[in-house]
């Protein structure tokens, strides 16, 4: 069982560690010891801010890593609580998948206390972290295989109302592109035990590629700020004030958005994230670089829209994910 030794009551700062217990052919007992860091000010709401959930996603977890040691008690209002490595197994590896059991930590919510080591920390999270929480963020990218226009993302809710709570919260970061979607696995995922909670979820896609740029670094820490503005927490940061992010354009997938290799090859892009595209439009090539009778494949746009994301390396197999197309939304 998983466990973490902290004072919820207590103002100020805490660092401490989620204890994973974990056994391996070179570490027979092992305690895999992810950080966690706590700041608390009186009464308020409280926020969980996550980085990591999959290893090979920076953005978030060198921003979260950031705040957490430059952010001050007496700047906020309630508490926050900073994990910003949360699957640190994968993140060490530079993995997506943590390399103990091969496992997709978002995609195993809301996790089993006697199951592998992905599914054990799902369940610490699901169980001892959200239900004492009001908010939870958590931040992704692209990864190695995909690139995104940065975005924040929430799922459609049931009733006008909460998907208003959510979208506000969603601008309020300021990313270019606030998008709402329903993911066709979101069952497995924390979103759906965050929101079955009757909390507020949020979510990112800032960036990809497993690359960190000076511009997605920039967007991934003001917003994270934005945000606990918006939600009431921070007003000032280092005694300067929070910079209100802009609103921006809200979209969603449709199902016919998304487009998948259907040879393995090198993909080549010929328009830039974030163009938009009229049905039909060339988008870009696979090169078939093991034949010598076939000449480059054009991947053309299925329908108008935003040219969202794109294939994160040259490198594309069948059946990989290469094209994903945004409308605005209605």
């Amino acid at each position: 069982m998983a466990s973490l030794e902290i004072d919820w009551t207590k103002d100020g700062r805490q660092s401490a560690y989620i204890h994973l217990p974990s056994s391996v052919n070179t570490s027979a007992w092992q305690s895999i010891r992810i950080p966690v860091y706590l700041l608390k000010n009186g009464a308020g709401p409280v926020t969980l801010l996550l980085g990591g959930n999959h290893g090979d996603e920076y953005e978030g977890q060198v921003a979260l890593s950031k705040l957490a040691h430059h952010l001050k008690p007496e700047e906020i209002r309630g508490t926050i609580v900073i994990i910003p490595s949360l699957n640190l197994p994968a993140v060490m590896s530079g993995q997506r998948l943590s390399p103990i059991d091969d496992r997709n930590l978002n995609r195993e919510f809301p996790g089993d206390a006697k199951g592998s080591v992905t599914q054990r920390l799902a369940h610490f999270v699901s169980t001892q972290l959200v239900p004492r929480c009001d908010n939870v963020i958590d931040l992704h990218s692209g990864g190695r295989t995909l690139n995104f226009v940065p975005c924040t993302f929430i799922h459609a809710q049931g009733n006008e109302a909460e998907n208003q709570r959510f979208i506000d919260a969603a601008l309020a970061f300021g990313a270019p592109l606030t998008v709402i979607i329903r993911e066709p696995h979101a069952d497995v995922m924390l979103d759906d035990v965050v929101e079955k909670s009757g909390k507020l979820m949020l979510s990112s896609e800032l960036g990809g590629s497993a690359c960190i740029s000076v511009e997605t670094m920039t967007l991934t820490y003001d917003g994270i700020l934005s945000t606990l503005q918006h939600l009431n927490q921070i007003q000032t940061v280092n005694g300067r004030n929070v910079v209100k992010q802009p609103t921006q354009r809200l979209v969603t997938v449709p199902d016919a958005g998304y487009i998948h290799a259907d040879d393995t090859g090198l993909y080549e892009p010929v328009v830039p994230l974030g163009t938009d595209l009229q049905a039909g439009d060339i988008i870009g090539y696979i090169h078939h670089t093991d034949r010598n009778d076939k000449a480059p494949s054009p991947v053309k746009a299925p329908k108008d829209g935003l040219l969202f994301c794109v294939a994160g390396q040259g490198l594309v197999r069948r059946d990989d994910t290469i094209v994903v197309i945004a409308v605005d939304h209605q």
